[in-house]
């Protein structure tokens, strides 16, 4: 029989125009479980009735990367890094959503990265229930700050935010990040989850030392209203194109 979270998630990815299996709904439902009884312990969210998380969490998470791969068909097998990602937003349930209902295509692997040890104690727990799901560990947790961190390995091709606060100290740190990790051969992207009204998104360049530039441009992926609430969100891409002087 199914439970009233699925019936919850199978009508909002219909009116959302997402695919629904019963697969998602389940492991959506676990996660959102989890969410709610570890949410004291780890502060992790004020959003805790069942539509809400839905909503808010999962059907937003999702859309704005289905929005960028509707733009660009040749998205795949990407290395994401989620930054301030708190409780896995946006980039557990897009992960999830692609490897379930899309065959894995776009996504390969996923960093997840926040400064707040609790935080990340709790992704450690959301990512056996990924595991135990999709058969695999697409998950790598770090509890650092994006602008201090040394990543030890390949450094992601994507980057992801929702909501974390002033977008170009966002974007200057990731750059201060690419800067760290040698990623200065390639231009590179965040796409971000703002609101409608965001503010400040103008195209400029940022210096580190006398050699390293990163040229920032931004292109408004998407506008768009989502569930019966008419919730609204702006989906950005900002380009990070290193030039060495």
């Amino acid at each position: 029989m199914i439970s009233d979270f699925k019936k919850i998630v199978s009508k909002e990815f219909k009116r959302n125009n997402l695919i629904y299996i019963d697969k998602i709904g389940e492991v959506f439902e676990l996660y959102a479980n989890l969410l709610v009884s570890e949410n004291k312990k780890y502060n992790l969210t004020s959003i805790t009735s069942t539509q809400d998380i839905v909503d808010k969490h999962f059907i937003d998470s999702i859309l704005g990367f289905e929005k960028l791969k509707k733009k660009n068909s040749k998205i795949a097998s990407l290395v994401i890094m989620d930054i301030g990602t708190g409780a896995g937003f946006p980039g557990v349930p897009l992960m999830l959503y692609d490897q379930i209902c899309n065959n894995g295509k776009a996504v390969k692997e996923i960093h997840l990265l926040d400064s707040n040890k609790k935080k990340t104690e709790f992704l450690s727990l959301l990512a056996d229930i990924s595991f135990k799901f999709l058969g695999k560990n697409l998950i790598t947790i770090h509890n650092h700050r994006l602008e201090k961190f040394e990543l030890v390995g390949k450094s992601p091709d994507f980057f992801l935010s929702r909501a974390t606060g002033d977008i170009n100290k966002v974007v200057d740190y990731l750059a201060e990040f690419l800067a760290n990790n040698g990623n200065i051969h390639k231009t590179s992207f965040l796409l971000y989850y703002g609101g409608l009204n965001i503010q400040g998104l103008e195209d400029r360049s940022v210096s580190f030392g006398s050699k390293i530039r990163f040229t920032i441009k931004n292109n408004i992926i998407a506008q768009y209203q989502y569930s019966q609430k008419n919730y609204t969100r702006a989906s950005i891409l900002f380009s990070l194109s290193p030039t060495m002087s």
